[in-house]
């Protein structure tokens, strides 16, 4: 079974991104895959399966899972549960970091921390429900989550088998992280593998092994994520989005888009309309 690489975007104007889990319906199984941001998994209803590290934990309604940066995990949803997902870049916590760029956060599924559950829960409904001042709000309790989060869950001694465990995709980590803040403007295989110090063909081989993706389809990805974003927002026509983020033009996003999401960008924008109309 491949293990996948799963691209995360902040919402946009805030530092994190949080919205009910997929798999709310039940019947439902997420593969093998990792990703740069530390997952907070609150369930509030049900239950999940969770499998990390290749150990299988059983979440129960009241229990959340904390998913390390890098963190190869699986989830099994098999009945109707509801789940809040909170996901927050790894960039967040570069003052605390254990090493370069890493930082691990232990949990013990099953333990009952009602407050850090709480807190998780409320920033959802805050965000969910957008009353006046909302930003504000969810804002303090996204930070007040990240003070517990280094407080009271961060691992102060590492040992090197983390380290070396998660060696080669922190590597590649760094390499996403770059292509992140860079997504906007050109950008090759050539120029990216010249930066790290790699020969093109070794990085189109991690990029093939560990995120089971090619480079020039994690790039798209990238873009059309941010594009998405900007759709929503209003702000800009589909031209612009397009080159906001990297493409050549709207026909080239349209073309990328439709394939990623079986709409056209102008369709997808009237759709935002109409439902916030």
């Amino acid at each position: 079974m491949s293990v996948s690489h799963e691209l995360i975007v902040p919402e946009a104007g805030f530092p994190f991104k949080t919205f009910i889990f997929e798999g709310r319906e039940g019947g439902y199984y997420r593969e093998k895959h990792w990703h740069r941001s530390v997952e907070i998994f609150a369930v509030c209803r049900g239950k999940l399966e969770f499998y990390l590290d290749d150990c299988l934990w059983h979440l129960a309604e009241g229990e959340f899972m904390i998913v390390n940066s890098n963190e190869v995990h699986a989830i099994d949803s098999p009945e109707p549960n509801e789940t809040v997902v909170l996901q927050i870049p790894l960039k967040m916590f570069e003052n605390y970091y254990t090493g370069e760029q890493f930082i691990w956060f232990s949990h013990e599924p099953g333990r009952r921390d009602q407050h850090f559950m709480d807190l998780v829960t409320e920033l959802y409904r805050v965000y969910d429900e957008k009353e006046t001042g909302y930003d504000l709000r969810a804002n303090s309790i996204f930070y007040e989550i990240m003070y517990y989060l280094v407080k009271d869950y961060r691992m102060t001694q590492v040992g090197q088998e983390f380290m070396r465990k998660n060696r080669n995709l922190n590597r590649l980590s760094s390499i996403t992280a770059y292509m992140k803040e860079n997504y906007a403007g050109e950008m090759s295989l050539e120029e990216v593998a010249r930066v790290f110090g790699y020969s093109p063909t070794y990085l189109s081989r991690m990029f093939q092994k560990y995120a089971g993706i090619t480079f020039k389809s994690y790039l798209q990805s990238i873009r059309l994520g941010y594009a998405l974003k900007d759709l929503e927002s209003g702000k800009y026509n589909v031209t612009e989005t397009a080159l906001r983020n990297g493409f050549s033009g709207s026909k080239a996003m349209a073309r990328a888009f439709r394939k990623r999401y079986g709409i056209l960008p102008s369709e997808y924008q009237i759709r935002v309309a109409e439902k916030e109309g």
